[in-house]
């Protein structure tokens, strides 16, 4: 008999049924102070979109125009059946990690009784969390974190072609002009290098070049106007600011207060939006020193969640097994928290970024 069991009344069963109702009371609370988890909820909803099963995920992306209009006059015109293949599909890897919460038998023989065993896990379900939301949104604003690499995020500008496995590389949205062969990225397979001339698979992208004052205003208007015109799926519904970037945005309506609204969201955390579009202060919003150029803040994530988001596992949002006592010569209860999903694009067109606007 394990010694938890014998020592005090909660077994396994009952610990991982209170675990769950902690965890599920966690999930309702975390996106208060997390802003890329929080406008991922507010457009798809928590835990969404999903897929179940398969090896990859596989998304068809449409490319050109698949047949041409004939002009019809006296319905005897030859209509032109020539047709193309327009679709080309992207296909993304799954990413999975985990990490452990356990308790030990001398654990369990300190602390006696069923109320400590449970504030203990508790606390600990809590910290293994808390810990997984910061890895995971700091994954997709920036990259390179340890134990991450299989997860695709946003920052496409902090990249040393140098050391292609630095965890930088691939990121979706580069700090690189539309249409010129400049962004080289390969989200799903697909090289933005190749699909160049296509529109739709090169994100939208301004240099405010350290001077918010002087075109930073306008800078971000031609940005939505540019994904506006692209976009299959309407303007964007996210807006991801640094805090220069977004005090100074602030800074350049204060004349015009009335086109930045401020709303609570549940939790108290302030919202502020911008021509309808919900802007938050992410706090991950990467700073290059040293890489592809001296310095370079992306200041501004313009984003369309419709075609850039995570797909996640039914049971990978976040999700904790059950608390097994672990074979062999261990002593410890244990159970798996597990993430597993991928972040992907169906559409980099309807997205942009801004950078070097952290200076007013």
């Amino acid at each position: 008999m394990a010694v938890s069991t014998a020592l005090n009344n909660i077994g396994n069963e009952l610990l991982s049924t209170t675990m769950h109702i902690v965890m599920k009371e966690w999930r309702d609370n975390v996106h208060e102070s997390t802003a890329f988890l929080d406008a991922a909820t507010r457009v798809h909803g928590q835990g969404n979109p999903t897929q179940a099963g398969g090896t990859r995920i596989v998304v068809p992306l449409g490319f050109g125009e698949h047949s041409k209009t004939t002009r019809m006059q006296t319905g005897y015109e030859r209509i032109d059946l020539s047709v193309e293949d327009v679709f080309q599909p992207a296909s993304y890897e799954w990413a999975h990690v985990v990490r452990p919460v356990a308790i030990s038998s001398e654990e369990e023989l300190i602390n006696q009784g069923d109320a400590a065993i449970l504030s203990i896990l508790e606390s600990r379900v809590k910290m293994t969390a808390n810990a997984l939301k910061r890895e995971y949104v700091k994954q997709m604003v920036q990259g390179n974190q340890a134990g991450w690499e299989d997860w695709n995020h946003l920052n496409g500008i902090d990249f040393d072609s140098a050391s292609p496995t630095d965890g930088f590389s691939g990121g979706f949205l580069e700090a690189a002009a539309t249409g010129t062969a400049a962004q080289t990225n390969t989200p799903g397979g697909v090289s933005k290098a190749t699909f160049t001339a296509k529109t739709g698979w090169n994100n939208q992208f301004f240099n405010g070049s350290d001077s918010f004052n002087s075109n930073g205003l306008a800078g971000l208007y031609d940005l939505m106007v540019e994904i506006n015109a692209v976009s299959p799926s309407g303007p964007p519904n996210v807006i991801l600011a640094s805090r220069s970037g977004f005090k100074n945005l602030k800074r350049a309506l204060s004349a015009s207060e009335r086109y930045i609204d401020t709303d609570k969201l549940d939790g108290g955390r302030v919202s502020q939006t911008w021509d309808g579009v919900p802007i938050d202060v992410e706090y991950n919003m990467p700073k290059i020193t040293g890489k592809t150029s001296a310095a370079t803040e992306a200041s501004f994530y313009m984003l369309n969640m419709d075609d850039i988001y995570t797909l996640w596992d039914p049971k990978g949002y976040f999700d904790m097994g059950d608390f097994e006592t672990v074979s062999g010569e261990y002593d410890v209860r244990a159970a798996k928290m597990r993430v597993r999903g991928q972040l992907i694009a169906k559409h980099l067109g309807s997205s942009g970024l801004a950078v070097n606007l952290d200076t007013f």
